[in-house]
């Protein structure tokens, strides 16, 4: 039974590479990186399956890349290396607290990273693996949410959680707009015609088809993604 009465047995988690920067949104900050390996380790309580899409924002965004005269195809594709290098530095939070983990790239890069398999990935997983996945989809034009989506299907995940800055899913950007009204929950049909940017639509759409549910969250609230995966009401749940 994938879904357990009282949470989900296996998730795919994303989260941005600006998160990996701190408060500085770029480059690595140290604690905060312990900070967010630490809440994906003590989320992975047993019977509890976790993989991880990590964005590369930190490093290289498009506009950076435009900047010295890259193709924007080009730009992706620094991009998708960007993910590699966070992927990297995640593990090794991870694996400094005594978890394993393992990256694979949907790239051949070397042979300290290896290929996307899905056999691997779920044998991974079952074996209590926590496994991070870098290089995007492996094309340019594609998004980390849609990387993410592409993902959970492949491992069959129960729901994927997306941690954000921001504490849900709302009718505007409450960053900008105090009047903001947070949705408690929301269909995926509602987030593609009310035109909600907290997730890409192509990834609403994948996962719709699938039936797959997304929680999104605060990452910096402690806790919050072992409360996600144990079942408890957190963020805005967008239903397929």
């Amino acid at each position: 039974m994938k879904i357990m009465p009282n949470g989900f047995r296996r998730a795919l988690l994303k989260i941005s590479g600006e998160a990996l920067g701190g408060d500085k949104g770029f480059g690595f900050d140290g604690p905060k990186i312990t900070w967010i390996a630490q809440e994906i380790v003590s989320a992975h309580v047993p019977e509890r399956q976790i993989g991880v899409v990590v964005g590369g924002g930190n490093i290289i965004r498009g506009n950076a890349a435009a900047s010295i005269g890259a193709h924007p195809l080009v730009g992706d594709e620094m991009g998708m290396i960007a993910t590699v290098i966070n992927a990297l530095a995640l593990r090794s939070a991870i694996r400094s607290l005594g978890h394993s983990a393992r990256v694979m790239s949907s790239f051949e890069v070397g042979r300290f990273v290896e290929a996307f398999s899905r056999e691997l990935l779920i044998k991974s997983l079952e074996d209590g693996e926590i496994v991070i996945f870098a290089g995007g989809t492996g094309n340019p034009c594609f998004t980390t949410d849609s990387a993410a989506a592409l993902r959970a299907i492949q491992m069959e995940a129960d729901v994927l959680i997306k941690a954000t800055q921001v504490d849900g899913v709302y009718d505007k950007d409450p960053r900008n707009h105090p009047d903001a009204v947070r949705f408690d929950s929301i269909t995926s049909e509602d987030v593609l015609r009310k035109r909600l940017k907290v997730i890409d639509a192509a990834s609403v759409e994948i996962l719709g088809r699938r039936a797959i549910p997304t929680i999104v969250l605060n990452l910096h609230v402690q806790g919050n993604i072992r409360r996600a995966l144990l079942g408890e009401k957190v963020g805005t749940t967008i239903f397929a």
